[in-house]
């Protein structure tokens, strides 16, 4: 994940030097979207709602590690822009970063977890792997996110309160959208009480997003408008609309529409565009952060 801890060694040259690449973005949000698959899976082996066979938790497990192993991976082959994953690029004479070592740590619950599931994933050792690879990916959610925050300023700081949570919400939303795809493709959908409720749970998930998402640009006009960048934001409007239509709109029609009846195309749908959606939207979140971030305060004293 591209970690805006890089900025302040280029805001000096001026915001479009701060700006993140789009390719940046997109392993942030394959990252969060991973984390959010196993956070799922790991609530879901420690209190025993997991379903038979080894094939349904090891399928949701590797989907998680290809999305979040895609970073470092790339990081490792030292692709250019890409070098660095939380902040520490994988090669000898750089020492990881604490985001980086949780990063690497929650790799142990994910192995423990494969090498455990069995049968009925009853077996206390599995659950406890369950317990704690769910409890690995939201320190590491919350680590990376606290990282990126540190190196703003500090008005910046108060403005993204609201990313932590934002961060949380957004891993258990797509993660949810892409475990909904990986039940209905392995023919493991059962329609009935079940199905009502983690539909529910999941547009109860994104109407959470989207009102901390509001929250969070709204906070980030009080910078601006400080700095005399208010028509920035403006200016994104439409292509936050699309970022919307994305995240919610079509995911949320997918879900009322072919959700209940276990529709594989609504599920096929709604995950990839979850995720494009998020994709554009933290891609201008951070674009306009930097931008913030780089403009010089008009007047210190308005500042609060």
């Amino acid at each position: 994940m591209q970690s805006t801890r890089a900025w302040p060694d280029t805001l000096a040259a001026g915001p479009a030097s701060a700006r993140p690449t789009r390719a940046a973005a997109l392993l942030q949000v394959l990252a969060i979207g991973g984390y959010g698959v196993w956070l799922w899976l790991g609530l879901s082996l420690l209190l025993g709602l997991s379903r038979l066979g080894r094939n349904s938790t090891l399928a949701p497990l590797g989907l998680g590690a290809v999305l979040v192993g895609a970073g470092l991976l790339l990081a490792c082959l030292r692709v250019p822009g890409l070098a660095r994953w939380h902040g520490w690029q994988p090669r000898p004479g750089h020492r990881p970063t604490r985001s980086a070592l949780m990063a690497l740590a929650t790799w142990l619950p994910v192995l423990a977890v494969a090498g455990l599931a069995h049968g009925d994933n009853s077996f206390w050792a599995t659950r406890l792997a369950g317990a704690l690879l769910m409890l690995c990916s939201l320190v590491s959610l919350l680590q990376a996110t606290h990282d990126d925050r540190a190196c703003l300023p500090a008005p910046l700081q108060r403005a993204t309160a609201l990313l932590p949570a934002c961060r949380i919400t957004t891993a258990a939303y797509i993660g949810g959208l892409w475990l909904w795809l990986m039940v209905r493709v392995q023919g493991e959908f059962d329609g009935g009480r079940n199905a009502y409720l983690w539909i529910l749970l999941l547009l109860a998930l994104a109407l959470c997003l989207g009102l901390l998402e509001s929250g969070m640009w709204q906070s980030l006009r009080e910078p601006e408008a400080v700095s005399g960048e208010a028509t920035v934001g403006r200016s994104r409007l439409p292509a936050r609309l699309v970022a919307a239509l994305l995240t919610y709109a079509l995911p949320c029609a997918a879900l009322l529409l072919g959700g209940s009846s276990g529709s594989l195309l609504a599920a096929a749908l709604a995950a990839p565009s979850g995720m494009l959606g998020q994709l554009l939207e933290r891609y201008l979140y951070e674009i306009a952060l930097g931008d913030a971030a780089a403009a010089k305060p008009a007047s210190p004293a308005r500042v609060h």
